[in-house]
């Protein structure tokens, strides 16, 4: 009895020191059969038969260890493919087994899992690169993937992405300058010094409820109860009672990382001698300018560089060459990154001296140029009353796909019968397309636009 249970105590033991896991071994017999391994990984292949020489191909993509005549250790080195042989005394091949080695993909997808778990990416392992399919919210999330993906793929150019942005890749940016009233913008709340200057400029910042003041109460009273009213229609209404007037409203549109610039002034002429004393002329720019480069970094979410500037002619350092007057330039410029929503809206004010209001009775045709000619005429502005403020606005858009019509599509001019008979001016032919709705998600948007806002 005590001998039986030496020998089943012996089995026992015998059975834990050969056991190992199953997903870990490998049966193998005969030819013709592949094996799939990641890097830095291991597996354990028995053979069917003893052999007495196993070895790999290209030990630098897989290495072996013979633990014994038909157990065999593989190790995975770096991504590619090779074959290991396992051959008897007499020679024969036992086996014939095509090992094929990959990134450690399921770390991968585990690690951008844990980084995006909305995000559905599919990560592939192809002749030594790793490959990323699928959509993403925006090109930040696919550059952090694609770093991420060079953790475990660290052999250059190793990294294939084609991963798509399922977000509009484009902002369009709607600015306004306009002329506002100083006592406007304080009983509007908002604070232009509050976040410090910027090259002699500030950023707007809402400091109050906006509809606390008495200012056009009645034109805003019934806004304050309508759900979504935005800062620009406050504008709007400040600008139909004469608080505000807007001296400009371009609208700038970019791709994603991409610069877009906007220029309303003029050039004025300065004379520049060369090494043999002749005289050239060269034209300088003027005006106000604005530059923006947008960065979506969400769905609904854009960083945005901007950098507007303001330049004036200016009599202070003005050179007197042959009796003529070549005036100097002033310039005023700011430059700085914001984060903002789709549809939300920043300010920027302070770009403007009112002591340069003097300089336009001495410049002739500078009361003409563009946004400053009417801003230097404003009586307001030359008694220190209003300030130039650049309000810019962007929006996530699409291009449109569906052909769009205006209103003057299907006109035909009327005959002298049907303007005098008829009394009529214009008809429409019945060719004459309809507009088509570019709805997103229920809501309408029809007229000759020629983007979906997001």
């Amino acid at each position: 009895m005590k001998l039986q249970k030496i020998l089943i105590a012996a089995g026992f033991i015998s059975a834990l020191a050969f056991a190992t896991p199953a997903t870990s071994v490998e049966i193998i017999g005969g030819s013709g059969q592949t094996l799939l391994m990641e890097i830095s990984k291991g597996k354990l292949v028995r053979l069917d038969k003893p052999a007495k020489t196993v070895f790999v191909a290209d030990p630098e993509i897989a290495d072996i260890q013979v633990k014994s005549p038909r157990l065999v250790y593989l190790l995975a080195k770096k991504p590619g493919s090779t074959t290991l042989f396992a051959v008897d005394a007499k020679e024969r091949v036992l086996a014939n087994i095509s090992i094929k080695v990959t990134h450690n993909l399921s770390r991968l997808r585990k690690a951008i899992k844990e980084m995006h778990p909305d995000v559905d990416v599919e990560v592939s392992s192809v002749a030594g690169s790793v490959v990323l399919d699928g959509l993403v919210d925006s090109t930040t999330d696919a550059e952090n993937i694609r770093r991420l993906a060079t953790k475990f793929a660290p052999e250059k150019d190793s990294v294939i992405s084609r991963l798509g942005v399922d977000a509009p890749n484009q902002v369009n940016l709607r600015v306004r300058v306009a002329e506002i009233s100083r006592g406007v913008d304080k009983q509007l709340g908002f604070n232009w010094t509050i976040a410090g200057t910027l090259g002699g400029a500030a950023l707007g910042i809402a400091t109050s409820n906006p509809f606390a003041s008495s200012v056009t109460q009645h034109t805003l009273t019934a806004a304050r109860n309508f759900k979504g009213w935005s800062f620009n229609a406050i504008i709007d209404a400040l600008e139909e009672e004469g608080l505000v007037n807007v001296l400009a409203e371009p609208n700038l549109t970019a791709t994603n990382g991409e610069t877009a610039s906007f220029l309303a002034g003029g050039e004025f002429p300065i004379l520049v001698p060369d090494s043999n004393g002749r005289v050239t002329i060269e034209f300088k720019k003027f005006g106000v300018s604005l530059a923006f480069t947008p960065t979506i970094v969400g769905k609904s979410r854009v960083n945005l560089h901007v950098r507007p500037e303001v330049s004036q002619l200016s009599t202070s350092n003005a050179v007197t060459l042959n009796n003529f007057q070549i005036p100097s330039l002033t310039t005023r410029r700011a430059e700085t990154t914001v984060e903002l929503g789709s549809g939300q809206s920043f300010a920027i004010a302070g770009l403007i001296q009112n002591n340069i209001t003097h300089d336009i009775s001495k410049f002739p045709g500078l009361g003409d140029v563009p946004i400053l000619g009417a801003l230097f005429k404003s009586d307001r502005f030359q008694r220190d009353e209003s300030e130039l403020v650049i309000i810019v606005t962007p929006y996530l858009v699409r291009p449109v796909s569906q052909k769009l019509a205006t209103p003057l599509d299907g006109f035909q001019a009327p005959h002298d019968i049907q303007r005098y008979g008829k009394g009529g001016t214009n008809r429409h032919t019945k060719s004459a397309p309809k507009p088509k709705s570019i709805s997103r998600r229920g809501k309408s948007l029809i007229g000759p636009v020629g983007f979906q806002l997001n």
